[in-house]
């Protein structure tokens, strides 16, 4: 697989200067700190087995089974950030998005008489369905509770408030590649919707 990946990090002070209604200004200031990762292959990822367990889908023609990985995702985007715009409390925020894995398409029954039920259409090579991508936001804010003045012996209470896929978008997970289903076509699988939830942690 030839791949073009793209790996950056920065981490700055951000000063601004606020004007409010009654005409003062209000200064204030954080640190924020962006990680960004973009990965695009050039070329696809190619093979011929999906695991120890895997039989071809022709048994005569084993060679024929030459075609896209179950695991060739072509394009993968992250960008990780965090952010601590007072000294109140700080945010991060993780957003993936993924292009989809391929699927494999097949007719459901034993055409070519060798034992195995997982053939294919004729002329249709392996893995030759797009499969679904991913799109999923995390978010966090946290605050930390000071319970000793002592750097000695610090005790910090923090709580903190986690989103998972905060935009709700349906990430399926299972695409049916059997001509013959119903749900051929579909999905009949799909990772969890948006989470709420609430963490405690006491270090001492």
């Amino acid at each position: 697989m030839l791949a073009g990946a793209a790996n950056a990090q920065f981490t700055g002070n951000i000063d601004g200067v606020v004007t409010d209604p009654s005409g003062g200004t209000i200064a204030g200031g954080g640190i924020c700190t962006v990680s960004l990762q973009v990965t695009v292959p050039a070329v696809g990822t190619y093979n011929n087995t999906s695991g120890i367990t895997y039989f071809p889908g022709n048994s005569y023609n084993p060679a024929g089974d030459w075609a896209l990985s179950d695991n060739d995702r072509r394009h993968k985007f992250d960008l990780l950030a965090s952010s601590q715009p007072t000294r109140y409390f700080t945010v991060g925020a993780a957003l993936s998005v993924y292009s989809g894995k391929p699927v494999n398409i097949t007719t459901g029954a034993d055409n070519n008489h060798d034992g195995v039920v997982n053939d294919r259409p004729a002329g249709v090579p392996r893995n030759a369905m797009p499969g679904p991508g991913t799109v999923e936001l995390d978010l966090n804010l946290a605050h930390d509770f000071m319970l000793s003045k002592s750097r000695k012996e610090a005790r910090t209470l923090t709580v903190s408030l986690n989103s998972f896929n905060v935009l709700n978008h349906v990430n399926d997970m299972t695409y049916i590649g059997t001509i013959t289903s119903p749900f051929f076509g579909h999905a009949v699988a799909a990772q969890p919707p948006r989470r709420m939830q609430l963490d405690v942690q006491f270090k001492f």
